[in-house]
């Protein structure tokens, strides 16, 4: 038996891959690109997400309802295990070296950063009120993903020409945010231990502060109930995509390392 810890070889993925493209399922099922960028949302976020709560969207990435059609029980426990190889691959690479982590669509011409950068936005509708905590407190964590995941942000991307740079803002805006919430874990374990000794409780926020904040909650929250396309568009909208301030037009937030040419975007 294979350990679950062990990397996909290229043949498992394609296998992986062929599974999610067979006609009962290709057409609400995410392929490899998509499902990574979901999976590294979930890894890399501010909670665990038990696979019982992610793995019926890898099936049905509109609604998160639909089960897999599987023609017996070896194939089942085949692809589950694929399936759980593929996510722990990806925890092990951002627990060994973040900076080294590389999303697929630099690796292979035929997976798209569009699927990609959508994937990692279905996967933040998990423990939602964290994420729009992040996205409100340094809103350029989320501009890779929107400019290259939601429909509007493509259209602005496409227009301006510009897919290249936001593609390579990819990987080092992934750091960034594992280390935010790295950061915030531990700071949460700090507070507990001085609660604990018996210090304050930590200041509440100013009024205005948290009224702006609980608007965003509502919203993003609110997108994560909702299909991927409504979620996405929703989140856009928050992050002012049409305005004249929109974060979509800065500069990437991190510095961004070499890569080769532009892959297609797809979609």
């Amino acid at each position: 038996m294979t350990a679950l810890n062990q990397a996909l070889s290229a043949e498992e993925l394609d296998e992986l891959g062929d599974f999610l493209s067979l006609p009962d399922m290709e057409d609400r099922s995410m392929d490899l690109s998509m499902l990574e960028g979901f999976l590294t949302a979930i890894i890399i976020g501010p909670h665990v997400v038990m696979p019982s709560q992610w793995v019926s969207w890898v099936w049905d990435a509109e609604e998160g309802r639909e089960e897999a059609v599987f023609s017996g029980l070896d194939q089942a426990n085949r692809i589950m295990g694929l399936l759980m190889r593929f996510q722990n691959g990806i925890a092990h690479d951002f627990m060994t070296d973040p900076a080294a982590f590389e999303p697929m669509f630099w690796r292979e011409a035929r997976w798209g950063a569009a699927e990609w950068c959508e994937g990692f936005l279905l996967g933040t509708q998990f423990h939602s009120e964290a994420w729009a905590r992040l996205w409100l407190l340094q809103p350029t964590c989320a501009t890779p993903f929107l400019r290259l995941g939601t429909d509007d942000g493509m259209r602005i991307t496409v227009k301006e020409g510009v897919a290249d740079r936001w593609m390579r803002a990819v990987a080092p805006t992934l750091g960034d945010i594992h280390a935010y919430w790295q950061a915030q874990r531990a700071s949460q374990l700090g507070a507990l231990s001085r609660t604990i000794s018996g210090s304050d409780a930590s200041e509440r926020p100013p009024c205005a502060a948290r009224q702006k904040l609980g608007a965003m909650i509502r919203v993003h929250t609110a997108a994560g109930k909702s299909s991927r396309n409504v979620a996405a568009r929703q989140m856009a909208q928050r992050c002012c995509i049409d305005s004249g301030r929109s974060e979509m037009s800065r500069e990437p937030r991190c510095g961004a390392a070499s890569r080769p040419g532009t892959k297609p975007l797809a979609r």
